[in-house]
């Protein structure tokens, strides 16, 4: 079976025309909020702390050029982390950092210049702990830069630059709290300029036990920090495990998986850590048979720097079947991290780390139902960073339903959204923390587009903290923070937006849009802070019903709801008696 197209932007001929309407209708802000007696509730902020700290350069002691603030397109500021980072260009610039927390890893996003051909450059970058020399960290922009426009190229000539960041990882000697990392551009270090957004210090722990009752990699011919491709030895690790019960283990060290994919049996797979197990090289990547499997403990680090939609480059790909389990693991440099199909039925993922990726962070496709993403960390992602999709394809085609993402944290998508629904029903995106969208995307979309289902069942989206997201978009008309687009079908079902923060969205903090109808849409508990629109704009092609309860707004000029086509969009005002 073909790979399925991935949400993005569509095809030619389905582009809409910006938005036209010279009827407007404006509910203003001081009038609704007198109606509405009780305070608006402080929306809780779910999201679970995860084991770094993350320390934004133009935050630091730096002798280098400070870049930014901007949302412009096609520029690296507009990628960066809050939309600034930090230019070192010059010989001896650098950037430092005081620790506030013990550390012995470090993580930092960077861009360096693409090569001539598009191919990307190698470079080092010096490292300085308290003042003395560390080591170079090995950089390249291998897996940055693509051109043009969807489904983007590798090659320069068609201008459009974008997708300039990466990140580099390594483990260091402990550091305790006060100690000064510094980033600094040696005589040595020869790429024209580094861009230095941010770094991530974080206290790993020792590698974990081999876990007993389990077969090691290592005893069928794998051998780790070597060049040699260990697939088969893998699969026949996995073979035997599965035949005999027991489970398999990846110790410390480096894997490489050059061969065929991996198939996924019935059987858990360990590794010592994400840090510690790593599988590399051009293939890192499992396909699943419909077996009930666990996977946890472990980076997966791809070599895919072009998208390709007919071929499934992603680390979990197909039926992942009933109950899988994928915990505590870092995917990096392949297409998508996850693309489930029809069968996969109460997956779960929880501790991972996806970035860096072509395209989706993760997509719950095609029938994959009652499926969890919970405490995840998603960054730099292709197009939505999450989503659940139910497509019409071939006949057998059945809605997705009660899938969940809770307490997630999405990170400066360089394409399409934090967070997406598209089709199916009884879905619930909570608790997450969604940022720094750049083209094409809010923080979270409800969709009837790319040929999917009808909705079944109700969208609950609610208690998210949603910031700096929003603006452009392939549809011709700038979309909101979250965003709802009746395309295909009408959307029958409710959508419920309630308890959210939407902080200094690019226009709209929520927007609406057409051609068909989205018949019910309630938002109850929303504080908006600072924007450069109405906090709901109702675009003309919008139709249907909106009922509005307890909206909060701050730091903005603009009223509650611009209202391009009131003969057939209603607006309902609730109050709630003290």
């Amino acid at each position: 079976m073909s790979h399925p197209p991935f949400p993005s932007k569509p095809q030619v001929g389905e582009t809409k025309s910006p938005c036209a309407g010279i009827l407007r209708s404006l509910v203003l802000l001081p009038l609704f909020l007198a109606a509405c007696q009780k305070p608006l509730p402080h929306v809780e902020k779910k999201t679970t702390p995860f084991p770094w700290i993350k320390y934004e350069a133009e935050n630091a002691t730096t002798t280098g050029i400070l870049k930014g603030p901007s949302r412009d397109y096609l520029t690296p500021e507009s990628e960066s982390s809050g939309r600034r980072h930090v230019r070192l260009e010059s010989q001896g610039q650098y950037v430092e950092f005081k620790l506030g927390a013990a550390a012995n890893a470090l993580v930092m996003r960077y861009s360096l210049p693409d090569a001539a051909k598009g191919d990307g450059l190698e470079s080092t970058l010096s490292l300085y702990v308290n003042g003395r020399f560390v080591k170079k960290l090995p950089l390249t922009s291998r897996h940055a830069w693509i051109y043009g426009d969807f489904p983007w190229s590798n090659d320069p000539a068609k201008g459009r630059a974008h997708h300039f960041f990466d990140e580099m990882n390594c483990l260091l000697e402990p550091m305790p709290a006060g100690s000064t990392v510094r980033l600094q551009r040696d005589a040595d270090d020869a790429a024209a300029y580094y861009l230095i957004d941010f770094a991530e210090f974080e206290e790993v722990a020792p590698p974990l036990p081999q876990p007993a009752d389990s077969l090691s990699i290592v005893d069928f011919g794998g051998t780790p920090d070597d060049a040699k491709d260990d697939s088969t030895a893998l699969s026949k690790c996995m073979k035997a495990a599965s035949e005999a019960g027991k489970s398999v283990w990846i110790p410390k060290g480096v894997f490489r998986l050059d061969g065929e994919r991996i198939a996924l049996r019935q059987v858990k797979i360990f590794g010592a850590g994400m840090w510690h197990s790593r599988l590399v090289g051009t293939r890192p990547m499992f396909v699943g048979s419909g077996a009930t499997a666990t996977v946890s403990d472990l980076g997966i680090f791809g070599d895919t720097n072009e998208r390709k939609d007919d071929e499934p480059d992603n680390a979990f790909h197909g039926n992942l079947g009933t109950g899988s389990v994928f915990k505590n693991l870092w995917i990096e440099h392949l297409k998508c991290g996850f693309w489930t199909t029809q069968g996969t039925i109460n997956a779960r993922l929880e501790g991972c780390r996806i970035r860096n990726v072509m395209a989706d962070g993760l997509n719950f496709c095609n029938g994959t139902s009652r499926s969890t993403v919970q405490h995840c960390h998603l960054r730099n992602t292709g197009d939505d960073a999450l989503a659940t999709w139910s497509p019409r394809e071939g006949k057998d085609w059945i809605p997705g339903k009660e899938n969940k993402f809770l307490d997630n944290i999405v990170e400066t998508p360089w394409h399409a959204n934090g967070i997406a629904i598209y089709g199916g029903g009884d879905h619930l995106v909570a608790g997450n923390k969604i940022s720094g969208t750049v083209q094409s995307g809010g923080g979270v979309l409800v969709s009837s587009g790319f040929n999917c289902v009808p909705y079944c069942g109700p969208i609950h989206v609610r208690d998210n903290l949603i910031e700096d997201t929003g603006g452009d978009c392939y549809i011709g008309q700038q979309v909101g923070g979250v965003w709802i687009h009746a395309h295909n079908s009408d959307i029958e079902v409710p959508i419920i937006l309630q308890n959210l923060e939407i902080d200094n969205s690019s226009k709209a903090a929520i927007s609406i849009h057409g051609p068909m109808a989205a018949k019910n849409i309630q938002i109850r508990n929303v504080k908006i802070k600072g924007r450069d629109r109405e906090a709901v704009h109702i675009f003309s092609n919008a139709s249907g019903r909106l009922t509005l309860e307890k909206i909060a707004i701050e730091e903005s000029q603009y009223g509650l709801v611009m209202n391009d086509n009131p003969q057939h969009f209603q607006v309902v005002t609730e109050t709630t008696a003290p």
